[in-house]
């Protein structure tokens, strides 16, 4: 009961602290643990320079996510829902949580190295997803990107022509629809091998089809040894068409 008093009553301080920047903050050397209970920021933003623990419980509705140097946010099992910029620069222990990032704002910036355990990327809006370049997000599980049809997601890199990188593990799984990329590398798995750049321009190693000759290939439709053989036959038809008298 001690415990529960004292957890609320550092809630309770927090809240009316940061009431005037709309920010939640977890102070340096300060601890808060959520254990199965929920945190509704309310569109409040969050920052994090000492231990937030999840355990099972959930954040909600917040703006923007700040994990500062010597920060840690422990998500255990737990649910989090963003709308704004995620940023970290301390420590970011995954568990087997979920991070949602949903609309909220036209834009949102994927700041630091992040490694997930489950993370998705969802808009009915369009929304642009951010990454910093030369950064790389890992996932270990679930990778979702959601769009809908005239209204992809983007993903981009904070800088044009410089890359930044999603690499998903072997073991992880995708769930992708309706994406453009532009300057993002996948880096791991290949991303959404059997759909196309929608609104992307392009600089996207490693996701969507293959094209050989015009012709769209999944790309985890052939081994690399299968696409070579392809790609000569298909230059080998197209030298028989041009000698006269020889039908391809």
């Amino acid at each position: 009961m001690e415990k529960i008093r004292q957890a609320l009553l550092v809630f309770v301080l927090l809240c009316a602290a940061s009431t005037a920047s709309a920010q939640v903050v977890v102070p340096a050397g300060g601890s808060l643990a959520l254990g199965g209970g929920s945190l509704n920021l309310s569109g409040s933003s969050l920052q994090i320079s000492g231990l937030l623990s999840l355990a099972g419980g959930s954040l909600a509705n917040v703006a923007n996510l700040i994990i500062g140097a010597g920060g840690t946010l422990d998500a255990g099992s737990g649910q989090i829902t963003v709308k704004g910029d995620w940023s970290n620069s301390g420590n970011f222990l995954a568990g087997s949580s979920s991070v949602n990032f949903v609309d909220g704002v036209a834009s949102s910036q994927i700041l630091g190295n992040t490694g997930f355990a489950n993370v998705s990327f969802l808009s009915a809006t369009g929304k642009s997803y951010l990454f910093a370049a030369g950064t790389t997000q890992t996932i270990a599980g679930l990778l979702t990107i959601g769009g809908v049809a005239g209204l992809p997601i983007q993903f981009r890199s904070t800088a044009a022509g410089q890359a930044a990188n999603i690499n998903l593990l072997s073991g992880g799984s995708q769930s992708i629809t309706h994406v453009g990329v532009s300057d993002v590398h996948a880096v791991g798995q290949q991303l959404a091998p059997n759909q196309t750049n929608e609104g992307g321009s392009g600089n996207a190693t490693g996701w969507f089809a293959a094209v050989i000759n015009n012709t769209a290939i999944p790309a985890n439709a052939l081994s690399p040894l299968g696409m070579l053989l392809f790609g000569l036959a298909m230059l080998a038809g197209a030298g028989l068409a041009r000698r006269p008298g020889l039908k391809a």
